[in-house]
């Protein structure tokens, strides 16, 4: 909920992001969350109950065993409970109400005050009667294929793909000095060529590539970044051959081709307009 609140909704009312911005930064969550094959056989629970080991776990092969991804799912499922609530009580309430009935009380000195999984339910049902106790139990300790990106098209936006880049995927990969093109060849890899992770059954690891293999060489030229890329847009022309690329593993040279004809892919989220724009309301400033 901090998460949803802080990273997400308070940003956007306060005007720290765009609201384009935010929505952007929502969409490269829920990709890179639908995208992981780890949650295949990792519930969101298992990842919060194992938080000390996955803090410091390496960047390699974070596809099959997921992260700290209660922080990012959280957002979507928070989301989903934002989204109900507005539609249980036909826009009266929403996840600010439950705050103020769960979060709030009287004024006076810091103090701890624990509370327990029943008493978010039955807050949540004093807001807005609803199974949440179902709704939570299934989306915590369920395992599934794609990520829960239902309270986005309840709030009237779907996650879609186009060859427009998404900035906050950008900063995050700058900051690191890396490069994501999981949602096209399914590469996470270092500026200088090194492949961080693959993402399982993508064209990248049909070709066998790995983390800990260097790419030095792109359709028999000298790899860089902007060749690579070039190299994936140009994979959407119908006539395209496959990328053909030179890897080091270890001592080893080798080449391997990458069959894939789908071009720059970029997460963002488009309008669905048959809906209310739920999500516009939720990032609007309370005061104007």
């Amino acid at each position: 909920l901090t998460e949803y609140l802080g990273s997400l909704v308070l940003t956007a009312r306060s005007g720290l992001r765009s609201p384009e911005l935010s929505r952007d930064f929502l969409a490269a969550d829920a990709a890179e969350l639908d995208t992981k094959s780890g949650r295949q056989w990792r519930s969101l629970q298992d990842t919060a109950d194992d938080a000390s080991h996955l803090y410091s776990a390496a960047d390699e092969w974070e596809d099959r065993r997921r992260a700290v991804d209660f922080y990012p799912e959280g957002v979507l499922l928070w989301l989903g409970a934002d989204t109900i609530i507005r539609q249980q009580t036909n826009g009266q309430r929403s996840i600010d109400d439950f705050c103020h009935a769960f979060h709030g009380g009287q004024s006076g000195p810091p103090m701890v005050k624990t509370y327990t999984f029943d008493e978010v339910i039955q807050t949540l049902n004093s807001v807005a009667p609803y199974d949440w106790r179902k709704f939570w139990l299934t989306r915590l300790h369920s395992t599934s294929a794609h990520a829960p990106v239902n309270g986005i098209e309840a709030a009237g936006w779907k996650l879609v793909y186009s060859d427009k880049r998404n900035l906050p995927l950008d900063l995050g990969a700058k900051e690191k000095k890396r490069c994501n093109e999981r949602f096209s060849i399914g590469l996470l890899f270092d500026e200088d060529g090194t492949i961080v992770d693959v993402v399982a059954n993508s064209p990248a690891d049909v070709a066998k590539l790995a983390p800990g293999m260097k790419i030095v060489a792109v359709n028999s030229r000298a790899y860089s970044v902007e060749r690579l890329r070039e190299a994936i847009k140009e994979t959407a022309r119908p006539e395209a051959a496959p990328i053909e690329l030179i890897v080091t593993n270890s001592d080893y040279y080798e080449t391997v081709r990458i069959d894939y004809h789908g071009g720059l892919r970029y997460p963002h989220l488009e309008r669905i307009e048959a809906q209310p724009d739920l999500l516009g309301s939720i990032l609007a400033p309370h005061a104007r």
